[in-house]
């Protein structure tokens, strides 16, 4: 089923909103981004107007007009969902894996986890087509300026940046660091055809295809930022350790945190939100 199909329309705005700065996605975020070296700035807003004063403060009133105009169409709506879909799991996109699932790689025996964990390298691989579909949607224009106007923005490095440290760094270090070329291109290549029908039952037909041509833009700087971050591993671990909801942090298993999702904190939905927002702001900039 067409996720974007069957999904209940929400406003951009009621998507922020739905986070506090003292919710545990939040708190377990900014503990990470202050503990990752060169982590892009970010800041805290629950509407697209707050999102202009703190981001965007130069756009004029014209301009915000516009802003709200695009975040109620049909392509920030699709991104919306994609975003829920990868943290609650709705028509196959991923539950399994998490903050908690990499810290049990980490602090556990993490020697191959690439070898040892179909469902990690899975979802890992998932998520980052995931992560380009939306910002193939989102931002128009030819791949190569959609990468660039992604990195542009602060919330779209704060994206790339937490899928590098969470999805990569933390659960396969050794792999980082022992392996030849980029983990993310072994993950793509390793388990990139299966995720063909799992992205087009959850985004429509063809939505792996249009996703490609931002993946093969994304997988060199993702790759790099993973095996940066590797290095930090450690500390970055120690933060989200310390920020972890309890339920999570004492979870015995992934397939415990599974059964009662508590693995499931909607970090990609917030980011997903911010990135819309952020969007939003910077296209009606251009115009």
């Amino acid at each position: 089923m067409n996720a974007a199909a069957s999904s209940p329309p929400r406003t951009l705005d009621s998507a922020l909103d739905a986070f506090t700065e003292d919710d545990a996605t939040v708190r377990l975020l900014w503990a990470l981004f202050g503990a990752i070296p060169g982590a892009p700035p970010v800041s805290f807003y629950r509407s697209l107007d707050e999102a202009r004063m703190l981001v965007f403060p130069e756009l004029d009133d014209a301009a915000m007009v516009r802003a709200h105009a695009l975040a109620a169409q049909p392509s920030t709506q699709k991104a919306l969902t994609v975003a829920d879909a990868i943290d609650t799991g709705d028509v196959g996109i991923s539950v399994f894996t998490g903050v908690r699932s990499a810290l049990t790689f980490f602090f556990g025996d993490r020697a191959k986890a690439l070898d040892t964990d179909a469902q990690q390298g899975a979802d890992a691989a998932l998520k980052m087509v995931a992560i380009a579909w939306m910002a193939h949607t989102l931002i128009p224009g030819p791949v190569t300026e959609k990468v660039a106007r992604l990195r542009a923005l602060p919330s779209g490095e704060a994206l790339l940046t937490y899928y590098a440290a969470v999805e990569l760094a933390l659960p396969f270090t050794d792999d980082i660091l022992t392996g030849t070329g980029g983990l993310l291109s072994r993950l793509l290549e390793r388990y990139g055809p299966a995720t063909k029908a799992r992205l087009d039952s959850a985004m429509g037909a063809g939505a792996e295809a249009l996703a490609n041509g931002m993946v093969s833009e994304l997988v060199g700087p993702v790759d790099d930022m993973a095996r940066s971050l590797s290095a930090h591993a450690q500390t970055i671990a120690a933060a989200a350790q310390q920020w972890l909801p309890p339920a999570i942090a004492t979870a015995g298993t992934v397939a415990g945190a599974v059964a009662t999702a508590a693995d499931a904190l909607p970090i990609y939905r917030l980011l997903g939100a911010r990135l819309a927002a952020e969007v939003c702001l910077q296209e009606a900039a251009r115009r």
